[in-house]
């Protein structure tokens, strides 16, 4: 029994949500997914019973946001075990380790319930990994450390299982796009909101922790909006200011004008001769998953010296050293989280620039390559499709190197751009990162497009039976 053989047979037990009889209206996808988030939302709002958060969890935001997690809630872990899952099931088909065809409806099924298997056992090992650190860390209640750790592991393994299963929901049919999608969105809506209009006081100013609340409360109090407009407190790092919310506005346009941007090539289909036209290739080729993985590395070394502390500190003290270089300002540091740190440490700056951006584009171009993506697998499929290049022959090697010319130029520009959208959105104190912005956009346009297409069904069912639904 092959590796895929083995996790899809796990993944047929696990318990399911099954597909609805009759395709749902759009309004009835609509409440359903509403009700996912919403379900989501409560669970990342819930503490876990038995600990509170520590220091070195809340240090790992960017990771919060890639994978809408929360500190010391049930939503701990976030889709965080689904996304590592689908992109390793996703690199081992890409690069052709696994032998699957994912054009067949079988081979579909069976890749669909080994990724779903392999997240289960993300989901047991990080749970029993982040429970027994949170157990020896930040427990409230009295009790050996087994037990309070396998009562926060008994949480963290229902609740996130829960989330996959609110994913699976919306996937098979009942709302609209996917769970994980949803749950990013919201996790970053969320944090934009808290850094506009969040209203509880912060102890060391005395002011709201929303930049709004807080310029009002300011001006009724006659008080100085210096650090409201470029945040030098030493006291109030995180204090989101008005060069952070030009930068986020500024970034939200810019990401948006880029992300429908396309490369149009031009083509021709041998079934129906003399109609031409075009395939878009995405300016932002690699979408954002440069910027994720250099994140994700960072804050995994950030969370492995954390753990090590425990049993090495010299290698928690090395793996710290290296972590700092991608976050700026470093963890722990006295220096705001806003443009003025860079006044404060411009070599940093400097460091954590070069090194994200240069990571950014190593990772584009292996993305391009493992996923997928690259010029010889696209060349192919539009072979098989029966689609030509208007005066090119039909013949892989010819077309490959046509391709070539577009995309590997496209994922090394896509790379550097999200690279530096990242860089000067943590520069400049963006709300939400620069990560979590590319990612908000990326999926509000893709929802927006999918919200046009299932309003278009509604309204013209004959393009219903068209199209095959």
């Amino acid at each position: 029994m092959s590796f895929v053989d083995s996790l899809a047979n796990l993944g047929q037990y696990l318990p399911a949500v099954v597909k609805p009889k009759e395709k749902p209206s759009l309004g009835q996808k609509l409440i359903w997914s509403l009700v996912a988030v919403i379900i989501y939302l409560i669970m990342a709002s819930t503490p876990l019973y038995g600990i509170t958060a520590t220091s070195f969890f809340k240090n790992l935001v960017l990771e919060q946001i890639i994978f809408a997690s929360t500190t010391g809630t049930l939503a701990q872990l976030g889709i965080g075990p689904i996304i590592t899952a689908g992109l390793i099931m996703q690199i081992l088909a890409g690069s052709k380790l696994i032998q699957i065809d994912l054009n067949d409806p079988d081979d579909r099924i069976k890749f669909t319930e080994a990724q779903k298997g392999l997240a289960f056992i993300f989901i047991i090992v990080e749970s029993v990994l982040f429970g027994y650190v949170l157990a020896r860390t930040s427990t409230t209640i009295s009790g050996s450390v087994l037990l309070i750790a396998g009562i926060v592991i008994a949480q963290l393994i229902v609740a996130t299982y829960l989330i996959l299963l609110l994913d699976e929901m919306i996937q098979k049919g009942w709302g609209l796009g996917s769970g994980v999608s949803l749950f990013i969105l919201a996790g970053v809506m969320k944090i934009m909101f808290w850094d506009m209009f969040g209203i509880a006081s912060v102890s060391s100013q005395n002011l709201p922790v929303g930049f709004f609340p807080a310029l009002f409360t300011a001006l009724a109090s006659h008080s100085s909006i210096a650090n409201l407009i470029v945040n030098t407190s030493t006291k109030n790092l995180f204090q989101p200011d008005l060069v952070g919310l030009i930068t986020t506005v500024a970034l939200i346009i810019i990401t948006i004008y880029l992300t429908t941007m396309t490369i149009e090539i031009p083509v021709t289909s041998q079934r129906l001769r003399g109609i031409r036209r075009t395939i878009p290739l995405n300016f932002l080729y690699v979408s954002s998953i440069p910027v994720i993985f250099v994140a994700v590395l960072g804050s995994d070394i950030q969370l492995f010296a954390s753990l090590a502390s425990y049993v090495s500190p010299s290698a928690s003290n090395i793996l710290d050293t290296i972590s700092g270089a991608f976050f700026f300002p470093p963890p722990n540091s006295a220096i705001p989280h806003s443009v003025y740190a860079i006044v404060l440490d411009p070599l940093g700056a400097l460091e954590y620039s070069v090194i994200f951006i240069v990571l950014s584009i190593l990772f584009g171009i292996l993305w391009v390559d493992v996923a997928g993506l690259d010029p010889a697998t696209q060349a192919q499929q539009l072979v098989e499709a029966g689609i030509e290049i208007p005066g090119v022959r039909s013949n892989p090697r010819i077309i490959e190197g046509i391709l070539a010319k577009y995309i590997y130029p496209l994922a090394f520009f896509s790379s550097i751009i999200v690279g530096l959208i990242a860089v000067v959105a943590t520069l400049l104190g963006a709300y939400g990162t620069g990560i979590g912005i590319l990612l908000a956009v990326t999926i509000a346009i893709q929802y927006y497009s999918l919200l046009a297409y299932e309003r278009s069904l509604e309204m013209y069912p004959l393009l219903k039976r068209l199209i095959g639904e």
